[in-house]
């Protein structure tokens, strides 16, 4: 299909979801953010024909299949309009403006909000249930320790005095640990998976709580003089530090007026 072509029938298919927009909304407001699109798929559309006989649907079913294999388009098909509005669901829209904060205000989320984020993250996807992951506060003086082991696993020397500023660029440092447990039926990479999926659930948490995050790594981040510091186990693996704070005013400003386009969302659909 050309380019031009593709053009045409995008624009086509965002006529359609303005249709349905309303009635998104409509289940939306009736505080159905889950059901409403299940609904929606549900309700016959006004262009549907009456239904046929037994016969009459088993006669087309063979030859619609017969044509369909022959006519089927290479890729996903986007001829359906969506029924799904990012700027209505609360938890879409999250996800879609979230942004990695690198600098961040003075003020954090305190132990408590933590535990209340913590807990509602812990509903990732997870299989066998074994939670593989944990996460450590690291605030104040201890940011400078970690500094220095940072130092030490970098053979970093500084003068007297001198600290390793860039653990002081958040009031509050969340490691991410990931913790996997022995299970025949559950390999480590996909434990990890968990606890990195984890990690990228409290972001959009701390996200819609009104936090700014940056998820931090880097190549000595299990050297062992950090590891140490963090009391891993052997099996353990430090995944990095979430950096937490204060959205600064300046970025609030001009976060509804950001130009930084998401993706094609193409590029990462294909069917077998």
């Amino acid at each position: 299909m050309s380019k031009k072509a593709g053009k045409k029938r995008r624009q086509k298919d965002v006529g359609a979801c303005d249709v349905t927009r309303d009635r998104v909304r409509a289940h939306f407001l009736d505080g159905q953010t889950g059901p409403w699109a299940r609904k929606l798929g549900a309700e016959p559309s006004a262009t549907d024909s009456a239904p046929s006989t037994d016969a009459e649907a088993s006669a087309s079913s063979s030859s619609e299949t017969a044509a369909s294999a022959a006519s089927r388009p290479v890729g996903p098909d986007y001829s359906v309009p969506s029924s799904i509005d990012i700027v209505a669901d609360p938890v879409l829209h999250a996800i879609s403006t979230r942004r990695s904060i690198s600098k961040l205000g003075p003020e954090t989320p305190n132990d408590a909000d933590l535990r209340e984020l913590i807990h509602a993250v812990s509903s990732v996807a997870d299989h066998k249930g074994l939670k593989p992951w944990r996460f450590i506060i690291i605030r104040g003086h201890d940011r400078i320790r970690l500094g220095e082991a940072l130092d030490e696993a970098g053979n970093v020397q500084r003068k007297a005095g001198e600290i390793n500023e860039k653990l002081l660029r958040a009031e509050l440092l969340l490691a991410l640990v990931a913790s996997p447990q022995d299970n025949p039926k559950v390999p480590e990479w996909e434990q990890h998976a968990t606890a990195a999926g984890a990690g990228h659930l409290l972001e959009l948490a701390l996200w819609q709580a009104g936090w700014g995050v940056m998820w931090r790594s880097g190549n000595l981040t299990n050297e062992p003089a950090v590891r140490r510091l963090h009391r891993l186990k052997e099996s353990e693996l430090l995944m990095g530090w979430l950096y937490i704070g204060a959205v600064p005013e300046r970025y609030r400003l001009r976060l509804p007026n950001s130009t930084r386009p998401l993706p094609d969302p193409e590029q990462f659909l294909d069917t077998l």
